[in-house]
Formats: C-alpha cells, structure tokens, sequence
C-alpha cells in the first residue's frame, strides 16, 4: 500500500491508501513459516568512516552460511543511495525500484530492518529499509543500499538475530515477478 499524508489539494490531515495490484497470480494472504532454534544474538557498532556492506559481510562470515534479521539502532552516515518504488510502463511489473537517490552530508538514522539472505550460489545477500533525515531535516526513505552506506561521525549500531538452522534464499515471487528472498531449512 502507498499512504499519502496530503490530499491532491494539499490537506495535510487527509490520508490516501493505495492498493499495489501485481500483474502475477495473487497469492495472498501469504504464510510462510520456519522455526529455527537456536538463534544468534550480536551487537555491532560499526565506527565512522566504515563501509557498512562491506563490515557486516566481514562479520557474517565468522558465523557461517545462515540467515538474519536485523535493526539499525542509531547512528550516522555521511554518503548513502537509497531506492524507492515507482510505477513503470511495463504491464508485467507495474512496480520497480527508481534510479538511486543519493545523499551526502549529515544524515542520521531513524530505523532500518535488515535481512541477511543469500542468492541460490550461496553468496551473502543484504536487504535493508531504512529511514533517515538529511541535514536539513527532510525525511527520506526507501530500500537502502547497504554497500553504498559510508558511517558518518556517530558510530552506527546495528542489532542482527542470526538463525541457526534457517536462511532466506532467494527464489522468484508468482505474484511480483520479484526474486524475493524466502525462508528455507538448513544446516547449522
């Protein structure tokens, strides 16, 4: 869904929501589920100046093939590019991330929500919405492109949950026409 906080003459209190409506086959509701015990706690603050792809694939590699969920917590950046979803042309996908947005200077973080995933050769995959406000207070948003995340002069922490028997690997979505990353049983 889409949510607008303006009407189309500028009334901020009006609220508009907006079905996304996919040309695949709908399957939804959709469940899916995996119960993966036990789980891995880890804190990470990542320092200034660090490339935070680049530092959580370096982490994660001490733990082995597995998937994750994870939260930023606070924290800075100086450069980042970020994607947001827009209508295309194409009736088969409707939907499809924009060019990167790219920022530069003071941004500091609001949330983010980050999947450790992996492609179907087994290479580390970092999914990441975040959102965050430049220096000049404007609230930004988007798929966030962690690789592309340089910290800035506050340290930037990040929670992850590591799974020991599960992983999400990604597989194309019927509905999207998206490679989406789904949960699969694995190994520890």
């Amino acid at each position: 869904m889409k949510i607008s906080n303006k009407s189309a003459d500028g009334d901020p209190g009006f609220v508009e929501v907006r079905k996304f409506l996919h040309a695949g086959q709908q399957s939804y509701p959709r469940m899916l589920d995996l119960e993966a015990n036990p789980a891995e706690e880890l804190r990470i603050t990542l320092q200034p100046g660090t490339r935070v792809g680049e530092a959580l694939r370096e982490v994660l590699a001490r733990y082995g093939q597995r998937g994750g969920v994870g939260r930023m917590c606070g924290g800075t950046a100086r450069k980042l590019h970020y994607h947001r979803i827009e209508n295309t042309k194409d009736k088969n996908r409707p939907y499809d991330y924009g060019p990167p947005f790219v920022l530069e200077g003071v941004i500091t973080f609001v949330t983010g929500a980050i999947t450790v995933g992996q492609n179907q050769e087994g290479k580390v995959l970092l999914h990441c919405h975040s959102g965050f406000i430049d220096g000049d207070g404007t609230i930004h948003g988007g798929h966030l492109l962690l690789d592309t995340v340089e910290v800035g002069d506050d340290p930037l922490i990040i929670r992850l949950c590591l799974f020991s028997q599960g992983a999400f690997v990604v597989n194309s979505d019927e509905e999207t026409l998206f490679s989406l990353l789904h949960p699969t049983p694995m190994e520890s």
